[in-house]
């Protein structure tokens, strides 16, 4: 359960314990993962780097499912991680030297697998050693020695740039900085052994940095005698010199950001397409700022639809279709999760449970977008404005939705929100249950639905639709029900311009109290005395079966 949801809850506590429930069996059937996550999942602190780094080949988990985020990387470790990023996340061809290079590694039973990249490593100048022709490949890596390794990745001079020698720490302290390996990283204590959580995230950080080269100029002394003199600068490729970052050079890969707004499962496949919507590269359009979709996407990343995102993506080329290694989201994304029944407009403002949020503007003009069951909500040809549509659907009351799920999001880094996400549920009995289909009013086939295994004749099954699931596929789920004598009852009169457009039924059950959502439940269903069962989504009565 989302931290959002778990504060939506908080807030809430005071009220029935059915609405509780309720929200905790629908997030079951909303909240889709973005991929397989790790057993210690929830330990990872640098989530988009170890995600990324476990795409790429670079570092991966344990038999038992677990990642160890908190463990420490040993310097032969390292040495592969680094090996297979500079090959584009595969397994290098290392070899090993006649006479090793270090004395403690090959007749070492715990590091001999590790020979042939330590080796490759320290013929690339990326390793040197501990001393005493020894390389303690079992070792701790601090921060800094890993920025050294990283650094020399990126094109760095070690005897340029001052790496060797007592001041070597410092020097790489300075140009890691410089070059953002730190970034996300800047309370961590360089010196210190380094967690597998960290180091996935310096690692990517290193991915997402430019490559270096060294430019040798002639510069002319006031005599006229020409010297030469070396400058390091960010390496440039191609007729129109362009930058380029390890990970492009490596794996032909890019980050693109955007708003994932479509995620739909391929037909007869276990992958999945997404759509980006106002792609971005480097701060530039990307595909002409058009809509861009990429398929044979191998997890579901339904939980991030309508956020912004960055895609890792190596983008097809020769012939060969794109290849996405995952998808995450920004640090731009902040979500407020309810109920419908809880959001409204006050004034220009969103009040959703009580919070008033500001809605994004662009020139001057509100522009937000509403999302119903997957589909855009269009005001003529353009997008309907949050606003608006809640001219006709605050709280619910004019569409008796008020257990409809509500999402707003903010997408852009600010606390702006744009998009506001509605996900509605109806509620039918089940008359039969067959092999692949339920009858419930109508015949929900399983071609067409994911049909909850416990539902039986005579139950009440909570309908939502297709365009809510990356499988194009609708759901039937088993409601909660509530059974008893009700013991009082409320009408509250809701008027608009002097007139009534609707009634809020209230009832209680044993002492506590439960709100109607649907004009099929009036006041000859509930009345006093009456023996009921409720039918409820989101703690409010979608149906009512009159027993007495």
């Amino acid at each position: 359960m989302s931290k959002n949801w778990q504060e939506f809850l908080r807030r809430r506590q005071k009220k029935v314990l059915s609405l509780v429930l309720c929200v905790a069996m629908m997030l079951s059937v909303m909240v889709v993962g973005a991929g397989a996550a790790f057993s210690d999942q929830s330990k990872i602190k640098n989530t988009e780097a170890v995600d990324a780094c476990t795409a790429l080949n670079i570092i991966g988990g344990y038999p038992d499912g677990s990642f160890k985020p908190e463990g420490n990387i040993t310097r032969a470790e390292v040495t592969k991680m680094i090996c297979v990023a500079l090959n584009g996340g595969k397994n290098p061809a290392v070899s090993t030297n006649t006479t090793p290079t270090f004395s403690d590694v090959r007749n070492n039973a715990n590091a001999a697998w590790a020979e042939g990249y330590i080796e490759s490593c320290a013929a690339q100048g990326i390793v040197s050693g501990v001393g005493g022709g020894k390389f303690n490949p079992a070792g701790n890596v601090t921060g800094v020695q890993l920025a050294k390794m990283l650094l020399v990745s990126l094109g760095y001079k070690s005897e340029n740039e001052g790496f060797t020698g007592n001041a070597w720490a410092t020097n790489v302290n300075v140009r890691a900085a410089q070059k953002g390996l730190y970034d996300g990283l800047e309370k961590m204590d360089t010196s210190a052994a380094l967690t597998r959580d960290n180091a996935a995230q310096m690692v990517w950080n290193a991915l997402n940095a430019y490559e270096v080269e060294y430019k040798t100029t002639l510069v002319a002394d006031s005599k006229g005698q020409l010297s030469s003199q070396i400058t390091v600068q960010d390496k440039v490729v191609g007729s129109t010199n362009d930058k380029i970052t390890l990970l492009e050079d490596k794996y032909e890969a890019k980050a693109i950001t955007g708003t994932l707004i479509d995620v739909t499962q391929d037909n007869g496949k276990d992958t999945y397409s997404i759509t980006i919507e106002d792609p971005q590269y480097k701060g530039e359009d990307y595909n002409n700022g058009n809509d861009i979709t990429y398929t044979d996407v191998t997890a579901d990343y339904s939980a991030l639809k309508y956020q912004n995102v960055r895609v890792l993506v190596k983008p097809s080329k020769n012939g060969k279709d794109a290849v996405v290694y995952g998808v995450y989201a920004t640090s731009k994304n902040t979500a407020q999760t309810g109920l419908l029944a809880d959001l409204k407009m006050d004034g220009a403002k969103a009040k959703l449970d009580g919070t008033k949020y500001t809605l994004a503007k662009k020139n001057g003009v509100e522009a937000t977008t509403v999302y119903l069951n997957g589909e855009k909500v269009l005001d003529g040809k353009n997008p309907m404005t949050i606003s608006k549509w809640l001219d006709t659907n605050a709280e619910g009351t004019a569409t008796n939705d008020k257990g409809s799920t509500v999402k707003l999001l903010a997408t852009d880094g600010t606390t702006n929100y744009s998009i506001l996400e509605v996900t509605t549920y109806t509620v039918k009995q089940v008359t039969y249950v067959g092999s692949d289909y339920i009858t419930a009013g109508t015949k929900y086939s399983d071609d067409d639905y994911v049909l909850d295994s416990k539902l039986k004749k005579d139950d009440y099954a909570i309908i939502s639709t297709a365009g809510n699931y990356a499988n194009d596929k609708g759901r039937l789920d088993k409601a909660t029900v509530v059974e008893g004598k009700i013991t009082s009852t409320k009408t509250t009169n809701v008027t608009e311009n002097g007139k009534t457009v609707a009634k809020i039924n209230k009832v209680a059950i044993n002492g506590t109290w439960y709100e109607t959502s649907v004009a099929k439940t009036g006041d000859s269903a509930l009345r006093m005395s009456a023996s009921v069962k409720l039918v409820l989504v989101n703690g409010y009565i979608y149906d009512v079966d009159t027993i007495t």
